[in-house]
């Protein structure tokens, strides 16, 4: 199944919390078969603040097969495309490929390099809509950032698409730990603008709605 987490909700339950909904929690209280399934089930997690698809298998066998699938290992194929907002100038299309590695112990960062040590990380993006002429970046409102569609490469690493986009110079809008502008009005208590827009599992696309930031 695919679920849809609300940004500002866990995908589980982790040791250091700022509190509200663990999805994880909801999943076994809503459907009790799947308590008994490592993270109920979740075979892939989203940041606190990402707001999006999250896929979850119904049984054991099949939550080893979709793990395997999101971490581009076995035969099943997954694709995943994000939307975001960025600081604005971003070119049309493009792609990078980088390095992630983490930093020291409790850090909440990564470190992103063009080369060395680490794992590698590709994205592919393209702009849906480029910044307002008209807005400032005083405003910071949607429209003063760029709406782009961003599609993983491969399994996808931590933090790839903020802090890539940050390496490159377009951090997402109200992502203060990477240097992201805020966006005015703060979007769910202060989160940043990252969606996990569709999924597609062997050929069936799921998608779940655009926020308010995306529309328009």
């Amino acid at each position: 199944m695919v679920l849809h987490k609300p940004a500002g909700w866990h995908s589980v339950t982790v040791r250091r919390s700022s509190g509200g909904e663990v999805l994880s929690s909801w999943l076994a209280a809503q459907h009790p078969p799947q308590a008994y399934l490592p993270d109920a089930g979740l075979v892939q997690r989203l940041d606190h603040c990402t707001s999006g698809c999250v896929i979850a298998a119904k049984n054991e066998s099949m939550h080893r097969v979709l793990r395997d699938a999101v971490s581009d290992r076995g035969e099943r194929s997954i694709a995943k495309v994000y939307l975001a907002l960025v600081k604005r100038g971003l070119e049309p299309q493009g792609r990078f490929e980088l390095v992630f590695s983490s930093r020291h112990k409790g850090s909440a960062k990564v470190t992103v390099r063009r080369d060395g040590d680490g794992e590698r990380g590709e994205c592919r993006w393209r702009v849906v809509r480029a910044s307002a002429s008209g807005d400032t970046d005083s405003t910071r409102t949607a429209a003063a950032f760029d709406l782009i569609e961003i599609q993983l490469q491969g399994p996808g690493r931590r933090h790839q698409i903020r802090a890539g986009m940050a390496f490159l110079g377009h951090p997402l809008a109200g992502d203060s730990l990477y240097r992201g502008e805020s966006l005015s009005p703060p979007w769910c208590g202060g989160c940043f603008a990252l969606h996990a827009w569709r999924v597609t599992v062997d050929g069936v696309l799921v998608e779940s709605p655009p926020p308010a930031w995306a529309k328009g």
